[in-house]
């Protein structure tokens, strides 16, 4: 079963932005250049720093952000999505049902996995869904990679010990990981290579007291509209040098 809802159990002291820098190669060039279909990304830089924005009180809200700069090459220009594209195949997630054709809740099997991002639903309101009006109730549902096109992974490393990630997605009590999507990028009604920069910024208010001054890197990559996934890239190492 598949289902479009966005999940609204979301941490709110985060967000993400995206700039774009990019040339369209138009294939009217006399010797247009031939990239691949798959996408190709390359690290080009990552900022670390702080921004102060206005809080709903009205009171000022420092934040820490992370820029992340990634150059791009695609063969058919593939990449984008609209912010109403939320239905197949690009929905969040689809819904299971079990052995005898009914919702499975959270809690209701000892083998389902512990509550995170990706494994779960919550029903803040009234919903149903095949059938089953739901108030309240927090679903096991399969995540679909293809909802987000651009996907961060966090990586860090406390003294004496090995480089290991950190899982805002699994994490309590975040439970919100840091992908995001990018807007459509050719605009024309025929494919063409396209190659460019987009920067991405991860904006939090509490990078720097997660991570004190650890050193840190990010992984990243990007999905096409036809759910070809590009390489992997990583950031240089860095650190926030004054932790809230």
């Amino acid at each position: 079963m598949q289902y479009n809802i966005k999940n609204k159990a979301r941490h709110l002291i985060f967000y993400s932005t995206i700039i774009l820098g990019f040339l369209l190669i138009l294939t009217g060039c006399p010797t247009p250049p031939e990239f691949d279909e798959v996408p190709i990304i390359q690290f080009q830089d990552v900022q670390v720093g702080q921004r102060t924005d206005t809080s709903s009180s009205g009171q000022p809200l420092n934040q820490d952000v992370i820029s992340l700069t990634i150059t791009f090459e695609d063969g058919d220009g593939n990449l984008g999505l609209g912010s109403n594209e939320l239905g197949p195949p690009y929905q969040l997630f689809d819904i299971p049902l079990d052995e005898n054709g009914e919702l499975i809740k959270f809690g209701s099997n000892p083998n389902l996995p512990p509550y995170n991002f990706y494994d779960y639903f919550i029903v803040e309101d009234s919903l149903e869904i095949n059938n089953t009006i739901l108030v309240d109730d927090t679903l096991f549902v399969l995540f679909n990679e293809r909802h987000f096109n651009i996907y961060v992974n966090f990586f860090y490393q406390e003294p004496g010990e090995e480089f290991k990630q950190f899982e805002w997605g699994r994490t309590s009590p975040f439970y919100q990981p840091f992908h995001g999507r990018f807007p459509m990028l050719n605009t024309e009604d025929y494919d063409r290579p396209l190659n460019g920069s987009l920067t991405y910024d991860v904006v939090s208010t509490g990078f720097g007291r997660t991570f004190l001054d650890y050193p840190m890197y990010i992984e990243t990559y990007i999905i096409d509209r036809a759910g070809n996934k590009s390489n992997v890239v990583r950031t240089e190492t860095f650190r926030f040098l004054n932790p809230g």
